[in-house]
């Protein structure tokens, strides 16, 4: 997604991420600025707003993609913990973000939040935590409320709602057979899902609010 709005012409970048290092690396390769950020608090997601709007001169949009689910468990090994943590990173910190980065858009002409979802939402899995589902279902009433809410001050809020994108690691023929069986357009990477953020940043998406947009390779049909 970075190395895709970073060739947009006019468009600057902040990426951030819990893994300062990491960031920082794929930011210094795209020729972008980072910082570090936990988005499971929202005292860091505000520090990372103002320091996009100090570093790029204000903050037109947001692309909120970070999760986590780990370890996987069950219904019947997931713990107070984990359930809290997934919960606490993956719904909390999406409302965390768009919160205060619409803190500052409402003052400044709108903007785009953009956030990244999951086919987890509606099709469930024996590897995946509950809280994981969970979350990613309820990522999709936050979009609605938020864009319900805040279209009127020029804030278009969507989601995106991916499959797997793959690894890039070598598989065997029967996982192959697995994949093209739930996967009827086949694992392409991340760029499909790039692009379709590309689209809602730009002309395109001057028309969406509200939605969940399924891009999932043909796993999920429908909504």
């Amino acid at each position: 997604m970075a190395e895709t709005l970073a060739r947009r012409p006019g468009t600057s970048l902040l990426l951030a991420d819990i893994q300062s290092e990491k960031v920082a690396d794929v930011a210094g390769h795209i020729g972008v600025q980072s910082v570090a950020v936990d988005i499971a608090d929202p005292d860091s997601c505000r520090a990372m707003v103002a320091a996009a709007v100090e570093n790029l001169g204000g903050l037109d949009a947001v692309v909120q993609v970070a999760g986590l689910d780990a370890p996987p468990g069950t219904a019947l090994t997931t713990g107070d913990d984990l359930w809290r943590r997934v919960i606490d990173v993956d719904l909390s910190g999406p409302w965390w973000v768009a919160k205060a980065a619409a803190d500052h858009m409402v003052g400044h002409g709108g903007g785009r939040i953009v956030i990244i979802s999951s086919a987890s939402a509606y099709v469930a899995s024996d590897g995946t935590t509950p809280a994981y589902h969970a979350a990613k279902a309820g990522l999709h009433g936050l979009v609605v409320a938020l864009a319900q809410q805040l279209e009127a001050r020029g804030i278009l809020v969507n989601a995106i709602a991916p499959g797997a994108i793959g690894t890039g690691q070598p598989m065997t023929r029967e996982e192959i057979d697995q994949i093209e069986a739930m996967f009827p357009l086949g694992i392409v990477g991340p760029q499909p899902v790039a692009d379709m953020v590309e689209y809602l940043l730009g002309p395109g998406g001057d028309w969406i609010s509200g939605a969940v947009l399924n891009v999932s390779g043909g796993m999920h049909k429908g909504r």
